[in-house]
């Protein structure tokens, strides 16, 4: 039985029982999501910040549109602590064998973690930008040479490697176990990352099938916490064998 087919099968039995909780971590998620992100959108339109057909800011409206976008970016740092809840859950299925809900506001529990968890999303957050931002300057520059769904394809890759190459493991080990300093898990797994990032990627490319399931609301809801714990047990073992947490 290869590695990948181990880890599914654990995962799988270790959702038996906390579905539940991890569907409503998901969903206070994409609540949250929507809430945070689309509200401000809407609410541009509806003020007439935005011009209804071209899409456009209006020019005496542009400080309006700024500070309604610059609050859903506060509001999304101030409440990214309940993504690592979501992760927390992954990790005690994983990890334990079962979860509560209650872990969704696990890094809420204190100011201590609280602000460390901030500091550690911030600071992965700064990796992600600095590493994504060139390629989606040149996107832009290019705009009318290549086209737009080309650009959008290469953007969306890169960000995805991103992810697997810089974000993943430090959120997974932050979930795991959140006691050592937020640079460790900032700048502490680079290393990590790009040395496992191959077994990362098959994992991932051997649930493409589930994956796919997504285009459809109802399936989302098993498929996603089913990925976060599959990908969540991986990681486990990989930290246990390198002393990472």
């Amino acid at each position: 039985m290869s590695r990948e087919r181990i880890i599914k099968q654990q995962a799988r039995e270790s959702l038996r029982g906390n579905i539940t909780a991890l569907i409503a971590g998901f969903l206070a998620l994409a609540v949250m999501g929507v809430i945070i992100f689309d509200v401000p959108v809407f609410a541009a339109y509806l003020l007439n910040l935005v011009d209804a057909e071209s899409g456009e800011v209006t020019g005496d409206s542009f400080l309006w549109y700024l500070l309604l976008e610059f609050g859903a970016l506060v509001l999304a740092a101030v409440f990214s602590p309940l993504i690592n809840g979501f992760f927390r859950l992954a990790a005690d299925t994983a990890v334990k064998g079962g979860c509560e809900i209650n872990s969704f506001f696990y890094f809420f529990s204190s100011p201590r973690r609280y602000f460390r968890t901030l500091a550690v999303n911030m600071g992965l957050c700064a990796l992600y930008s600095l590493l994504t931002a060139p390629l989606a300057i040149a996107g832009r520059l290019l705009g009318d040479v290549l086209p737009a769904p080309a650009i959008t394809a290469v953007l969306v890759i890169w960000q995805i490697f991103v992810y697997i190459f810089f974000i993943h493991y430090p959120l997974a080990a932050y979930a795991i176990n959140d006691s050592r300093q937020a640079y460790y898990y900032v700048f502490g797994f680079i290393g990590f990352s790009f040395r496992y990032s191959g077994a990362l990627i098959k994992l991932i490319f051997s649930m493409l099938g589930w994956i796919a399931l997504c285009f459809f609301i109802i399936p989302t809801l098993y498929v996603v916490p089913y990925l976060a714990v599959t990908l969540m047990n991986s990681a486990r073992w990989l930290f246990a064998m390198n002393n990472k947490i």
